[in-house]
């Protein structure tokens, strides 16, 4: 009865109290007997007293006449919790339904009354949120297949112009070596290269159905040994892959915010003349680089190497051409 009378207080203690809102023996004796469980003053002060030796940090406050108690929750603060709340909101990976039961999960936190407060003070963030409601299982199954060094299968879907989901391989399964997971821009990737194809290629996890993990051992590659998990990120764009080149921009000094924002706190950035600044960074040469650099127009410019120069005009000059069409009917 002991045992169970202390699991009970823990849980009355988390779930009614807090620095704002103690409780009196009398309120916590009240919220026991309303479990069927009766306690005397001197045993509950005796429960005190084994929570406190096993890492419980019980507070007692003075209340007028008598005392109050309540569980000092040390895990997180209420700030650190309104980011975690904030992100998953903002998050398009996560459905809205999971979305809902994670905000549920981490206002918890915070106790009774100000998990209230910040549910009720969650920003509205205007994020599509994918339908994919299992994107958590996915995810767990990939981290088994990553710590355990097997291969991982899995359906890869797009949409049509309809709406509706179309398989890739006919419905096929991709079987692949898992390298890594990394969030980008807003989706949830799986890192991964195939037994034919020795280089890495990225699936969004929220296009996946029926993972699993395969019996068979992974495939070491050469291409995992170039895999940078801290500077990826920086160096790619939206998850295309490309080959890494050293690439100099030439920017406006009204760019630096942005260059540090895209390419971190310690990029060095060289003063020119006119009001402009050279930077030299790693990237992988790929469609979506080249359109991240056309969108600030003629505040930034390539300046080397040449044949990135030339990837990049090519690129324009395909864009352009006349586009001739035909609507069905």
């Amino acid at each position: 009865m002991a045992k169970e009378r202390i699991l009970k207080l823990i849980e009355i203690l988390k779930t009614k109290s807090d620095e704002s809102h103690p409780l009196t023996l009398s309120e916590i004796s009240e919220a026991l007997y309303s479990e069927g469980i009766e306690a005397e003053r001197k045993a509950l002060y005796d429960d005190f007293k084994v929570l406190a030796e096993n890492g419980y940090d019980v507070v007692k406050v003075r209340m007028g006449y008598s005392s109050g108690y309540y569980l000092v929750n040390s895990d997180f603060d209420v700030a650190e919790l309104k980011i975690l709340l904030d992100a998953v909101e903002a998050a398009r990976f996560i459905s809205a339904k999971k979305t809902d039961s994670l905000a549920e999960k981490i206002a918890r936190k915070a106790g009774p009354y100000k998990g209230e407060l910040l549910k009720r003070g969650v920003v509205c963030f205007d994020a599509v949120k994918h339908s994919n409601d299992k994107v958590f299982y996915s995810v767990d199954t990939l981290l088994d297949g990553i710590s355990l060094k097997k291969k991982v299968s899995f359906k890869y879907f797009d949409f049509d112009i309809n709406g509706k989901k179309v398989y890739r391989k006919g419905g096929a399964k991709y079987i692949l070596n898992p390298v890594a997971l990394v969030i980008s821009e807003d989706n949830y990737y799986l890192v991964a290269y195939s037994d034919n194809h020795d280089e890495l290629s990225s699936y969004r996890i929220d296009k996946t159905e029926d993972v699993t993990v395969t019996d068979e051992d992974i495939k070491p590659s050469e291409c995992v040994k170039s895999f940078n998990y801290n500077k990826h990120p920086r160096q790619s764009f939206s998850m295309f892959f490309g080959e890494s080149e050293k690439v100099t921009l030439r920017c406006d000094n009204s760019m630096s915010t942005i260059i540090v924002d895209r390419f971190g706190e310690k990029v060095k950035m060289t003063a020119c003349s006119d009001g402009k600044f050279d930077v030299t960074v790693n990237v992988q040469i790929s469609p979506t680089f080249f359109a991240w650099c056309a969108t600030f127009k003629n505040r930034l410019k390539i300046v080397s190497p040449a044949a990135v120069i030339e990837q990049f005009k090519e690129m324009l000059s395909d864009i352009l051409k006349p586009v001739s069409y035909t609507h069905l009917t």
